[in-house]
């Protein structure tokens, strides 16, 4: 080629995330937003910050002594360069720290001959971010304090930010795993599975303490914890997104089928904006006209329904277009299934009868679709490991179990599928696929019988946090399921003279078709792969073997007799064992837990008793419940259903029992704890009827908690109208306080119990994120349940004679009524598919019309008013036995949340919001249209922009990496002189300002005095002497799983109380265990200026509080929440201030209603505190949501920090031996709280560790400890990094 030619061939700009770009600015611009670049900083100074995260204490300036890494502060010029940074070895990217910083001292831990100038450089990179920012102000350019701890009192907690499991550094070296002696041999988890000839790759542990372990002994070629930032672990409000990058190549029609991007922009806007615009729609549409590149022209002449049709378009259609990507495209396929008349009709025999039409998609292409979605491959886990935990005060390792992809079953799987020989010649790299399936029929109106049974299927392979998110559109509609229509009673009436058939055969019928559906969704192109792979190229540019697998299989109790092939609610109920109706009560029982594995369910024994029965049946004619049929399969709830998963999928390993997962929504909450709420119920109106009126009265006065967690309760609890699981939910976690006292005697302590095991069960049971400790927590709490279950129905339900609720009665009489109606209608409600001609032969009893409705309600009006019936308390129910299943299946599968029905059900809201949209006669080819359109135009839309940058923004109400955010605004204030002459005879504000002064004071100032002069007082003056009120605070906290989430404070509404981490020498007041309690009265700031420095004011946030004190610790042996109650009015502690750095959270706080209210009048004496509504004492309730219920499991929470350290209350033992004998409380020496004051001894300042503090005038910053990772991004934001290298 022609040298001259070649400077005008553009060599395009290759990015590490494989994206191209031929303009040097687009690929600058990239570069800033860009998260795998960012990873790779990341990763290459995570040695340097684990090391400094670990090590790093403060210097101890009076003595002297060493303490690891001392913090040095430089100016930001010259930066280093990131290739420097990335390879270089630490003596050349770093001169030696005297060179630097020629005025400090240099002080490391491990100053030993070697690493010293690593070290040097590790602590100047952890420095460096922190420069001198010559346009800041003059408070914000401070030194910060080194050295210098904060008094222990004022002393805020390490808040670690959340971080994604520790991500795979390419030249990091395979580490030893840990062996530790005392775990099971027989642990699927362990690392006897490891290679003989290389360990198995295990990352670097983060500041959790977690680390991950492969199977193999290279890392893995794609990891996508590099991808996750911390606004994708954070529960926060979503931020701004940034502008899309450009294209590298655009395509010659990047908005097919739409002419032009203003038509594609309007188009989106109706098919992916919601059914039922609303405002916030109506804007969208203002944006998208008012936009300069918008041209009216464009859209005026589009042929907008030829449009839709073909983005509508299905496979079957004739002339469909194919798309540029892979593209799984719907079906319709003819159902057909064998009708058996037996010998007693007038014609016998197996008749083929077509009994619906299926709309599909083949699950193949489902699966090349996700594959071939760059944005979807980025998430999506090639192969699995083992997330593994090791804190300080933990004697050994244990194991975490939350995701599907580090579960023993997908290791499992990853593992047989690499011993297994591969195909002939072929050495791609092979990987599993993970499939589960959700199916559930939905109403899809509020009014009306249209139905629609849709199957849903997600991977695996992906975050259970994203597949639980709808807004992330991870669910993938393969199948809307058909039921036997209204024509089949025709149809088998045409074969028996118009008699029809029996309610089994039609039940039969039933199974039959719902196995024919499946059998044509596993068809052989499925089932090739599922043993010999699928070969797909991935975005990474990887070619890969893909096998699929299915793993689980979440459905309510009807639906999984179905899949199971067994008869419902029969002798045997459970789909995945064999134990009799007779046993289902004994639950916890050692002979339960050896029954469940010893009757397990096997296709074994099933397929051979099915093919007998099926052959009386289709060749002997006999009825489907004939003697001769129910002989073999009744004995063990079997029916004459042949089970297309162990036909088809069977002998490739798969056991369809062991996939029907447990179901947490509809066992528990909408099964055993809504059968123990209405018989508690009937109990409390045996004893007194006047006590269900009180129960409704408590539960209107509980106050509600977060922004959803815990909602205000209905005017009538009692008559449980329109309430779903949540509502359930809520009712279960507030129980405590409302049943208390509501029964006599020894009969509410058992009731009290009871609840109290049910709670503690169902809140474990519902943790995102479990380990070996809490599993067995978990077991025991199995076992407990089960026996306070048989306490309370020998000792509590045989002492009351309980009858049918007034809703009770209501319901039989409706149902009643119903069979009424429809055997005047049919004439034999036992008989399906009598014919058109012998309907017709009684429409002239059957009244019509107006004289229906006037001979209904005449009906009704002479109808006697209905009996009570008794009811006993029945617990010998499938849902009371499938709870000794959950820990078994956590084990296996990982966390309940990653497999409950839950998101199903929220993925019904889009069937139901595309319905509105359909003529609602043929209204299943339309939905597979408008899936279709919807999913089409999402990915062209992501073809056109990069995935929204994560970049940070400036809104610091939704920053995660803040602590808290109070707002900046001095809108609201008062003159202190006006403030505290207006709340004069307050006795909130006795000793207001000077006790404001000493708490300012001891923020300020690092040593402590006994008393604080009048002269330190008056050193604080305020500026405009004036105090600044604010409504809300935003706590930020890092919860007990790694995530982040936020609670909001807001002083005039429930939501005003907070705990405070209690200090590890506050020995006087045991009995309040780990944590204060306090309730907001205020938020406050003030602009402090201190004498002798009148030219700079500095900002001071704090809470006005009330303090709690505590009279009963909580306990998880003696089953008792924590009570606390409010400090005398006079106590000279009963209020206070509170730095809200030291705040962990917001709390529940219910009162105690049968303590009583300190003034039923209503009459207090103390406005701010808010005394009149004031009660005797308070329950704080533990069981409010999973990150409290950790935080009272103390040193069980991964991302509670706070609660790792080896010299805590409850220490390493207890915490190892807290599955068998949870955390023993303290006994309570005293009722008395200090909240008093404790001075700091001179050899407690060494024991604060942790990084820099912030200094207190500049908390408009309020950073967390970990924001050091992210200053040393944006250290190097500027540079034009090398990435190809």
């Amino acid at each position: 080629m022609d040298p001259a030619n070649l400077s005008s061939v553009r060599t395009p700009f290759r990015c590490t995330c494989m994206r191209e770009f031929t303009q040097e600015n687009a690929y600058t611009k990239h570069q800033h937003s860009c998260t795998k670049g960012k990873k790779r900083l990341f990763s290459a100074l995570s040695k340097a910050k684990t090391y400094l995260g670990s090590k790093r204490t403060r210097v101890d300036n009076s003595g002297g002594r060493q303490t690891p890494s001392t913090w040095f502060y430089l100016p930001r010029d010259p930066p280093l360069s990131y290739n420097a940074i990335l390879h270089a070895e630490p003596s050349d990217t770093c001169p030696t720290a005297s060179a630097v910083l020629p005025l400090q001292e240099v002080s490391f831990a491990e100053s030993s001959s070697h690493h010293t100038s690593g070290s040097a450089c590790n602590a100047i990179l952890s420095t460096t971010s922190v420069g001198i920012d010559e346009e800041s102000s003059l408070a914000q350019r401070r030194t910060r304090r080194v050295g210098i701890p904060m008094p222990s009192r004022y002393r805020q907690y390490d808040d670690i930010l959340p971080q994604p499991p520790p991500s795979v550094s390419f030249n990091q070296t395979p580490q030893q795993p840990e062996v530790d002696p005392l775990t099971n041999s027989d642990d699927v988890s362990t690392t006897a599975h490891a290679s003989s000839r290389a360990p198995p790759f295990r990352t670097a542990r983060n500041v959790f303490g977690l680390v991950r372990q492969f199977l193999s002994s290279t890392p893995p070629s794609h990891d996508p914890e590099e991808a996750i930032t911390l606004r994708d672990i954070s529960y926060l409000p979503a931020a701004t997104p940034a502008e899309p990058d450009i294209l590298c190549e655009p395509h010659d029609r990047p908005f097919y089928p739409y002419p032009n991007q203003s038509s594609f922009e309007l188009g989106d806007w109706y098919w992916n904006g919601g059914a039922q615009k609303s405002h916030k729609s109506f804007n969208e549409l203002i944006d998208i006209v008012g936009r300069p590149d918008f041209d009216p022209n464009d859209v005026r002449s589009t042929s907008w329904d030829k449009i839709n049709m073909r983005l509508g378009g299905s496979i079957d259609d004739d002339g469909g277009d194919e798309w540029e990507d892979e593209d799984a495209g719907w079906r319709k396929t003819q159902v057909t299934i064998e009708v058996p008349f037996s010998r007693t009709t007038a014609q016998p025999d197996a008749r083929p009868y077509v009994a619906a039409d299926l709309y599909h998609r083949p699950l193949v292409s489902v699966i090349r679709e996700k594959l071939s979605n760059p944005q979807d491959d980025e998430f999506f886990h090639y192969e699995p490991y083992q997330l593994r935990w090791s804190a300080p005060h933990l004697q050994r390792e244990v194991n975490i179990q939350g995701e599907l992809y580090t579960s023993p079953a997908f290791m499992d799987a990853h593992r047989d599928l690499q011993a297994s020989p591969g195909e002939p010649g072929c050495n791609l790299p092979r990987s599993i696929v993970a499939l589960m399936f959700w199916s559930d029929a939905t109403h899809l109106t509020s009014f009306g019988n249209t139905k629609l049974w849709p199957v849903y299927m997600y991977f695996g392979n992906e975050s259970k946090y994203r597949r639980c998110k709808p807004s992330c559109h991870l669910g993938n509609h393969v199948a809307y399921f058909q039921k036997l229509p209204d024509s089949f009673k025709d149809f088998t009436g045409t074969y028996t003279q118009g008699k029809g058939v029996g309610r089994e055969c039609a039940t039969h019928c039933h199974r039959e078709l719902f196995q024919a559906q499946w059998r044509i969704l596993l068809d052989p192109e499925f089932l090739h792969a599922y043993e010999h792979g699928i070969v797909i190229l991935c975005c990474d540019g990887v070619t890969r073997r893909f096998y699929p697998r299915i793993f689980t299989y979440s459905a309510d109790y009807p639906e999984k007799v179905l899949v199971a092939t067994i008869r419902q609610l029969g002798g045997c109920p459970c789909p995945r064992c064999l134990i009799p109706m007779g046993q289902l009560h004994n639950l916890g029982m050692r002979r339960d837990r050896q029954q469940r594995t010893t009757l397990a369910r096997s296709d074994a024994s099933r397929s051979k008793l099915v093919a007998t029965a099926r052959n009386i049946i289709y060749n002997k004619n006999y009825g489907v419940d004939s003697t001769a049929v129910e002989t073999h399969l009744k004995p063990h709830s079997w029916v004459p259903t042949s089970n297309t998963f162990s036909d088809c999928l069977g002998p490739l390993g798969f056991n369809v029992f062991v996939a029907l997962v447990v179901d947490l929504l509809h066992e528990f909450e909408l099964g055993v704890w809504r059968m123990l709420l209405i018989h508690l119920l009937r109990i409390l109106c045996a004893f007194d009827k006047d006590q269900i009126h009180e129960l409704d009265r408590r539960y209107r006065q509980v106050p509600p908690f977060g922004p959803a967690t815990i909602r205000r309760f209905s005017a009538n609890t009692s008559e449980m109208s329109n309430m779903a699981a949540r509502n359930f939910e809520d009712l279960l976690q507030c129980s405590i306080p409302v049943f208390d006292g509501l029964l006599p005697g020894d009969h509410n302590r058992i009731v009290l119990d009871l609840l109290f095991v049910m709670a503690h069960w169902h809140g474990l049971a519902k943790l995102r994120m479990h380990s070996d400790i809490t599993l067995e927590i978990l077991d025991q709490r199995t076992t407990d349940l089960g026996e306070k279950f048989r306490q309370f129905k020998t000792k509590v339900c045989a002492a009351y004679h309980t009858q049918e609720l007034d809703r009770e009665i209501d319901a039989r009489s409706r149902r009643q009524a119903k069979v009424a109606a429809k055997r005047a209608e049919t004439g034999n409600v036992d008989v399906v598919g009598q014919g058109t001609a012998a309907r017709k032969s009684r429409t002239d009893v059957v009244a019509k019309g107006k004289n229906k409705a006037s001979l209904g309600q005449s009906q009704d009006a002479s109808a006697p008013k209905q009996p009570r019936r008794m009811k006993t308390f029945n617990f010998q129910t499938y849902k009371f036995h499938a709870l000794g299943d959950y820990v078994a299946s956590i084990r296996h599968f990982g966390t309940t949340d990653s497999y409950s029905t839950e998101p199903g059900e929220l993925e019904h809201r889009n069937p139901k919001r595309r319905y509105c949209r359909t003529d609602r006669k043929t209204f299943t080819r339309q939905l597979t249209q408008i899936e279709r359109r919807q999913t089409r135009l999402r990915r062209i839309k992501q073809r056109q922009q990069q995935r929204a940058s994560r970049a940070e923004v400036d809104e610091t109400a939704s920053d995660p990496q803040l602590h808290h955010h109070i707002g900046l605004s001095e809108k609201i204030f008062d003159d202190f002189g006006y403030y505290l002459r207006s709340h004069a005879k307050d006795p909130a504000m006795k000793d207001f300002l000077p006790r404001l002064k000493d708490h300012i004071l001891d923020r300020l100032e690092p040593g402590e005095k006994p008393a604080r002069l009048a002269q330190e007082r008056d050193s604080i003056i305020f500026k405009r002497n004036r105090i600044y009120h604010h409504n809300i605070a935003r706590f930020n906290y890092t919860t007990y799983d790694v995530r982040r989430a936020q609670d909001i404070i807001n002083p005039r509404t429930p939501h005003c109380n907070i705990m405070i981490l209690k200090r590890h020498d506050d020995y006087s007041d045991d009995i309040c265990g780990n944590y204060h309690y306090a309730k907001v009265l205020g938020i406050h700031h003030v602009n402090v200026i201190r004498v002798g420095d009148i030219y700079e004011s500095h900002r001071l946030e704090f809470l006005f509080i009330r303090r709690y004190e505590s009279i009963q610790s909580h306990s998880w042996e003696t089953r008792t929440l924590g009570r606390v109650r409010f400090m005398p009015l006079s106590n000279e502690n009963a209020f206070g201030f509170v730095d809200p750095a030291a705040v962990l959270r917001a709390c529940h706080i219910i009162p105690a209603f049968s303590r009583g209210q300190r003034n039923p009048n209503e009459h207090g004496i103390s406005p701010i505190a808010g005394d009149k509504n004031d009660w005797y004492e308070y329950y704080v309730n533990s069981f409010v949501d999973r990150d409290t219920l950790m935080r009272f499991h103390y040193g069980l929470g991964v991302g509670h920090v706070y609660s790792h350290e080896v010299s805590t209350p409850e220490s390493t033992c207890s915490v190892q031996t807290q599955a068998e004998n949870e955390h023993s409380d303290m006994e309570a020496s005293s009722e008395k709280t200090n909240w008093q004051a404790h001075t700091d001894s001179d050899d407690e300042e060494g024991e604060h560790i942790g990084v820099e503090e912030l200094d207190p005038f500049q908390q408009e910053r309020n950073g967390s400890t970990e924001s050091l990772i992210e200053a040393l991004e944006d250290m190097f934001t500027d540079l034009a990094f090398d990435y190809e290298n």
